[in-house]
């Protein structure tokens, strides 16, 4: 009791040293995989719903993985790039530009490798509102180049 906490459809840790000492117990070899079936439990809630939290705690859990392509099939990798176009958005309208700058920075890296000829609108719009998140964050630098 009072280890976890459970809000809605989502439990957490009450603490953080407790998060970090439990994934600490799990092996290495088992992380991508649990990021992975967490994150697409986290899609089957979003199902018919539209609630930014859920998007932004699945794509968390995807995004947690060093080289996630690797885990990812094609189709898969399209949904997530979706989903943290989604994330990004939705970071923005709440003025968090570093944080909307991550989600679609990750999701361009899940984009095919011929990105802007297979999947040209949402390569686009990726890149555009990484640019959006970097000019409203200030970070010009960024911007240009």
């Amino acid at each position: 009791e009072g280890i976890i906490e459970k809000a809605g459809p989502i439990f957490a840790f009450s603490h953080d040293m407790l998060q970090e000492s439990t994934y600490n117990l799990i092996p290495i070899e088992e992380r991508k995989p649990l990021h992975k079936k967490i994150g697409f439990s986290l899609v089957q809630e979003m199902v018919g719903a539209t609630n930014p939290e859920l998007c932004r705690l699945a794509v968390g859990q995807i995004n947690t993985c060093q080289d996630v392509g690797s885990i990812l099939n094609p189709m898969e990798r399209a949904l997530f790039a979706r989903l943290n176009l989604t994330a990004g958005k939705h970071s923005i309208a709440a003025s968090s530009y570093e944080q909307a700058r991550g989600y679609l920075e990750a999701g361009i890296s899940l984009l095919h490798a011929k990105a802007w000829v297979k999947q040209y609108p949402l390569c686009l719009e990726l890149h555009e509102m990484s640019v959006v998140a970097s000019y409203m964050g200030g970070n010009v630098e960024t911007v240009s180049s």
